[in-house]
């Protein structure tokens, strides 16, 4: 039998090749760290955020309760003795859009010094606050107001013999009277002034505002508006507090065919919840380097 060496070489160049290729392919932990580094040299870096950054800090929404002053916008003096009205001239406009009887010649020894005024009642409203800066906030604010329009006027009784007797009777009513109030308000939160964790705040604001009867056309007007307040943190993020809105714009009055200035004032107390935008780490930065 002859000996065959193909079959031997064969073997012994495959195994001299096993070493080679074990040295040329590197191992796959290394590929894995080398693409890992790879992709990591790739992504840039997130550069972090600082307080200056946020145009917004926070918010806060405010739901409140109250009541609302209400005012005078007609309130007529007592005519003089030698007064002459021209046909039309003392007319007072009732609340269904007629001429009230009271006010017409033939009862004009009898009723006169018309007043139409609105009867104080309550208001609901809510707030959103805008945080822009520490301690000043925008304040987007809606309001409703419920009362009564009332008109008076005084009445004699024996005009002849007891003139100067007289007393004042409401001749007209709109039960029915609402204030709607809509705009913006720019507040300061006074810590300097705190006191015992209450921290007053004082704003300025402008608006439009509805007043709305029953039947009558709607007064509209815009309005300048001063806000007092003090508010106290009662549990994280949840205040208490309690405001005064002196409300100041023209009413329009057509008896007189042209507008009164009238001033509303609203009395409210309401809960105030504060949602942050600022990461808790930035804040707590910024509080230590301000302080």
């Amino acid at each position: 039998m002859k000996f065959n060496p193909i079959p031997s070489l064969f073997l012994l160049v495959c195994l001299a090749a096993v070493p080679a290729l074990a040295q040329d392919a590197p191992p796959p932990a290394a590929d894995a760290a080398a693409d890992s580094m790879s992709a990591t040299a790739n992504v840039p870096e997130v550069e972090e955020l600082e307080w200056g950054d946020y145009t917004v800090k926070a918010y806060t929404l405010t739901v409140w309760g109250g009541g609302f002053s209400g005012a005078t916008y007609l309130d007529n003096a007592p005519l003089g003795e030698r007064t002459v009205l021209t046909d039309g001239a003392g007319d007072i406009l009732g609340y269904d859009g007629e001429v009230l009887e009271e006010s017409t010649p033939r009862y004009a020894d009898f009723y006169d010094a018309a007043r139409k005024e609105i009867k104080s009642g309550d208001s609901f409203g809510a707030r959103i606050g805008i945080y822009i800066a520490d301690d000043f906030h925008l304040d987007l604010m809606g309001s409703y107001a419920t009362g009564e329009a009332v008109t008076s006027m005084l009445y004699t009784e024996d005009p002849v013999n007891a003139p100067n007797r007289s007393e004042r009777v409401v001749v007209d009513v709109d039960p029915g009277f609402k204030v709607y109030r809509g705009g913006l308000a720019l507040m300061y939160n006074a810590h300097p002034a705190e006191f015992f964790g209450i921290v007053p705040r004082l704003g300025f604001g402008l608006g439009g505002i509805i007043n709305r009867y029953s039947e009558l056309a709607d007064k509209t007007a815009l309005y300048l508006e001063g806000n007092f307040g003090l508010n106290y943190e009662i549990f994280k993020d949840v205040e208490i507090g309690a405001q005064v809105d002196l409300t100041s714009f023209a009413f329009e009055v057509d008896e007189l065919g042209y507008s009164n200035m009238v001033n509303y004032t609203t009395y409210s107390v309401g809960l105030s919840w504060f949602i942050d935008r600022v990461p808790e780490q930035v804040r707590a930065a910024h509080i230590a380097e301000r302080d």
